[in-house]
């Protein structure tokens, strides 16, 4: 073998070792954690940043309350024109260019039409309005810490609907392997069949009936393959990722033991849950509206002051003035408007009181049923994995005597469905006993 050919070779096997490098690399980076996949949907998941858009509006709401305590400036630029013989002596006054020919009466009753440039720059000051800026401002921290909340309990289903996304995948992939042995059961059952009905033991129905048994398993391991693909693409939609992302899913499922105090994870879902925290903060800030809308009986007090000039061309300073009031005003009779404000104010007061206290007992309840649910999942976990057992043994030992023409195909084709139903039912508790699991920890607000 020459030089030439040796050199050939040696690059092939690099390029071929390149590949497989190259691929195991890509391979490995499409692999998935279940904690790598709450990271992706945290980081990617819309309802998560549709949330925390909300809490952002909740902090500018506090800073406009906040707003109310500040003096409020204005700069204002007003060109008028007018023969309006007050209007015309006032702007010379303001102006201050009077002569005494404009106390002419002939003059004062048939002015010229004047134009003015006015500048003005004003303030206003609130002093006091029964409380209504700091009753505000309150209301906007309520608001704010209500958002936070509603964000923590949208991170929380977020990362739970992951966690039953992933499980749904690892529960698919389990669904297809069952459906793979399952398929090469039936197709040993037929070839029995086969094999008999060849040699003349059995009748043709025999033959079909395990025909048909052979196809309809083949089908349900199509499905199994369809409902895994279908599983990805619910975990994609749930961490907000591309539907054409595919992964290899890491890990499978696990018992999930749980809690056994259930009075301990009442109270604590009481005190943690953020959905109940935020009504909290909801009727909080409702409460406060009753104070809100009762400011409006009591006086208010403003300081207010202007700086004024007047010209005849735009931002001129032929003349300068300046002005400082204290406006005190007090409602006395606004057509019950106030009442009637004070009244709705307290009816919804009333009713997130209410709300407040349906929800504790929907908390609770919820508590409840995920922790019976995480409890019975347990137990068929522990009676679903001896049936598979028994199914086993029982298809092993039919198919057997089948062989030896002890028993029929009916039989043999039973104990086959026997055992493809105890191995689902055994995945299906287990993938219940994860779900289970995840959503006692969701119902107590830990997740």
């Amino acid at each position: 073998m020459n030089e030439t050919v040796k050199l050939a070779i040696l690059g092939a096997v690099l390029l071929m070792l390149l590949t497989i490098a190259v691929a195991s690399t890509v391979y490995a980076a499409d692999s998935l954690t279940l904690d790598q996949a709450i990271e992706q949907a945290l980081a990617n998941n819309p309802g998560l940043k549709a949330a925390d858009a909300q809490v952002e509006a909740a902090q500018a709401g506090v800073l406009k309350s906040r707003s109310a305590f500040l003096p409020k400036l204005n700069l204002s630029e007003t060109w008028s024109r007018t023969d309006s013989p007050l209007m015309v002596l006032g702007t010379k006054l303001n102006r201050e260019i009077v002569s005494p020919s404009d106390f002419d009466p002939a003059v004062m009753n048939n002015p010229e039409p004047m134009s003015n440039y006015n500048t003005r720059l004003s303030a206003v000051q609130p002093v006091w309005n029964g409380g209504k800026e700091y009753l505000g401002s309150r209301q906007a921290g309520l608001a704010r810490e209500a958002a936070e909340q509603d964000r923590n309990r949208t991170r929380q289903e977020t990362v739970f609907n992951v966690i039953k996304g992933y499980y749904g995948v690892l529960l698919a992939r389990e669904y297809r392997r069952v459906a793979v042995q399952s398929h090469e059961t039936s197709v040993e059952n037929l070839r029995l069949a086969d094999a008999r009905f060849k040699a003349g033991a059995v009748l043709q129905s025999d033959l079909l009936r395990a025909k048909v048994q052979e196809a309809e398993i083949r089908e349900m391991k199509t499905r199994a393959e369809s409902g895994e693909k279908l599983a990805m693409a619910n975990l994609n939609f749930a961490m907000g990722l591309s539907q054409q992302k595919e992964f290899e899913i890491a890990g499978s499922l696990e018992v999930k033991e749980g809690s056994v105090d259930l009075g301990g994870m009442t109270t604590e879902a009481l005190s943690l849950r953020p959905d109940l925290l935020s009504l909290n903060r909801n009727r909080k800030n409702a409460e406060t509206s009753v104070s809100q809308a009762k400011t409006d009986f009591i006086p208010s007090l403003n300081l207010m002051g202007q700086v004024d000039w007047n010209s005849d061309r735009v931002a001129g300073d032929d003349a300068k003035s300046w002005a400082v009031m204290a406006v005190l005003q007090w409602n006395l009779f606004d057509g019950l408007v106030t009442t009637a404000n004070v009244k709705q104010a307290s009816a919804q007061a009333g009713r997130m009181r209410a709300m407040e206290e349906q929800m504790k007992s929907a908390v609770e309840l919820q508590v409840k049923q995920a922790f019976y649910n995480l409890q019975a999942s347990r137990d068929r976990i522990a009676a679903t994995s001896s049936s598979v057992q028994e199914a086993e043994e029982g298809l092993r030992i039919v198919q057997k005597r089948y062989e030896v023409g002890m028993t029929t195909l009916v039989d043999v084709l039973g104990a086959e469905n026997a055992l493809v139903r105890a191995r689902t039912n055994a995945l299906q508790a287990l993938y219940d006993n994860n779900v289970a699991d995840a959503e006692l920890k969701l119902a107590v607000g830990m997740l």
